[in-house]
């Protein structure tokens, strides 16, 4: 399959909402925001955390509290 064909992350998000997997989009968003703060895009990675964020708190997964923290950290809560 080329490259251009291969499943992105935009298309693994999509498919975890579609079928509201709240565990697949706390994983896909933290991956995004990972990938992003790594290549020096800090506000479009915190933008995916927080995204993570919310998913972890509307399925009560303890992944929230290391979220959460993250954000903190980066400045993202009064």
């Amino acid at each position: 399959m080329p490259a251009s064909d291969a499943p992105g992350p935009d298309d693994a998000i999509a498919a975890a909402v579609a079928r509201r997997d709240a565990t697949a989009l706390v994983r896909h968003y933290s991956e995004a925001a990972d990938r992003l703060a790594a290549w020096g895009e800090g506000d479009a990675s915190l933008f995916f955390l927080t995204h993570a964020y919310i998913w972890a708190l509307e399925a009560g997964l303890p992944e929230a509290r290391a979220i959460h923290a993250r954000l903190k950290e980066a400045g993202r809560e009064a």
